[in-house]
């Protein structure tokens, strides 16, 4: 039988789905518990370890024995339930955390922190970029599911994956016009197809000049209705075209072991251009320039190679 994990979310995908993904490479499996993390615990994670901070009637009955061998949670605004989980089992659960909570590292038994982070620590395990759950096996599932959508499309096939605004940078008409031409002059010079889907941070904006662009022959834009074919897009895709946003999408397609080029979004971070340079300097990616060419390098696979890491540890503890 296999043992079992809690993974706590808010529902935020991103997010779980990094958690699923160390579950599913962990062989572990999993039940997902849904909470609401409250604003002093997402501010000061370290008071997950007080009581007073939640011992209320919601968290007793949906947390109460018999407790998992293992919790998973991702995200700093779910740091503190992962502390309060532990206390709350009374040291039955062992708790591993993604991203760097920027605490000490004392109150987890694993955390998995990226490169571009911070933190350091014997508890500590560091990844690039994001874990994924994408591999050659659900590539190759997912480009079967969703082949007939995109059989009109001459090859070779684009997959297009657009983010949208952060907190540095707000996508206006401009930039989204530039990126729109951008992309018509590929379809045009290059006679390859193209296959776009937005996330859910994707502006207005930039999904009203898509919307123009899905009017172009040669170009297919996911609208929202029906099954999201993003997985099945990059399993279909012989090149793939990121915008530089979200380090969850780049490391998706970096994952893929396929040539990665990436669209400037605004002005990145310090962490942020960090890891896009790491990126860039060991061969996976290129800025995007309106041409194609084709390259090879070593797919990020983190997620099998950190869940080995913390499958050693627990089993010397008897965990799993």
């Amino acid at each position: 039988m296999r043992d079992y994990c809690w993974i706590i979310s808010d529902g935020t995908v991103g997010m779980e789905l990094q958690c699923i993904a160390l579950a599913e490479s962990l062989n572990l499996k999993y039940q997902i518990k849904h909470i609401s993390p409250s604003p002093i615990l997402t501010a000061l994670p370290q008071f997950g370890a007080v009581p007073l901070f939640w011992k209320d009637k919601h968290y007793n009955k949906e947390f109460c024995p018999p407790f998992p061998k293992v919790s998973i949670t991702c995200g700093r605004r779910h740091a503190g339930f992962a502390i309060a989980l532990k206390r709350i089992s009374k040291g039955k659960v062992s708790t591993i955390h993604i991203q760097d909570p920027r605490i000490n590292s004392c109150f987890f038994d694993h955390l998995v922190v990226p490169e571009h982070d911070p933190s350091r620590g014997k508890n500590i395990i560091i990844s690039k970029g994001s874990l994924t759950n994408i591999n050659r096996n659900t590539l190759a599932a997912e480009a079967k599911r969703f082949l007939d959508l995109v059989s009109h499309l001459p090859q070779p096939r684009i997959a297009i994956n657009i983010g949208g605004s952060s907190k540095r940078a707000v996508i206006d008409k401009l930039s989204a016009e530039k990126i729109v031409d951008k992309l018509t002059l590929l379809a045009k010079g290059n006679d390859c197809g193209l296959m776009v889907t937005t996330s859910r941070r994707t502006d207005e904006t930039i999904k009203y000049q898509l919307r123009k662009l899905s009017e172009k022959q040669n170009v297919l834009v996911y609208g929202g209705v029906g099954p999201n074919p993003y997985m099945g897009f990059l399993g279909l895709a012989d090149t793939i075209i990121v915008t530089s946003d979200s380090i969850n999408m780049i490391s998706e397609a970096c994952s893929t072991g396929k040539p990665v080029y990436i669209i400037t979004l605004g002005k990145n971070n310090k962490r942020k251009q960090s890891f896009l340079d790491t990126m860039q300097q060991e061969g996976r990616t290129r800025p995007f320039d309106g041409h194609l060419n084709n390259w090879t390098y070593e797919a990020l696979n983190e997620t099998e190679r950190v869940a080995a890491i913390i499958r050693e540890k627990l089993a010397v503890n008897n965990i799993i």
